[in-house]
């Protein structure tokens, strides 16, 4: 299956509740890096879908946007929204866009990690805006804990 139809397969998936559809589009070790819920391999990624996603919200719509692979990496931009059923939430409508970046491995995902703009959706869903400024916080302490980012941590290009 080439990446455009893949990365399409799998978001269909994850939208109807098919956590066993989404584990099948990625390796037996693959990796779902979630924007929310962290990093699920293997067949927890389908409980990720079952128990966290459709637990959390419904009425998920996932577009995909310019899918292009190398055979190796794919890429694709995305828009995606939901209605919550979160406590306090309930109803709201959500929408991110983000791009998805997938290591390709004998033509599925082994790991599959997003880039999101969450905070436009958080807004969305009613969240306080000091939540919605931890959860920057967090994340941009995440960003520069990684060893990709030393250089960036001390300015020293």
């Amino acid at each position: 299956m080439d990446f455009a139809a893949l990365i399409r397969t799998m978001t269909a998936a994850a939208c109807r509740g098919d956590g066993a559809g989404v584990a099948a589009c990625f390796t037996p070790d693959g990796v779902y890096h979630d924007v929310f819920y962290g990093a699920f391999q293997g067949q927890d990624i389908a409980g990720m879908i079952e128990n966290y996603f459709h637990r959390d919200a419904r009425n998920f719509l996932w577009d995909v946007h310019a899918p292009v692979s190398d055979g190796i990496t794919g890429y694709a931009r995305y828009v995606f929204s939901f209605d919550s059923k979160l406590e306090g939430h309930e109803g709201n409508r959500a929408c991110f866009e983000g791009v998805a970046i997938c290591a390709l491995k004998d033509g599925l995902i082994q790991e599959y990690t997003e880039v999101a703009e969450t905070v436009t959706g958080l807004s969305m869903l009613g969240f306080a805006e000091g939540r919605i400024a931890g959860y920057a916080a967090k994340k941009g302490r995440a960003l520069l804990a990684r060893n990709e980012a030393e250089k960036h941590r001390i300015g020293n290009g």
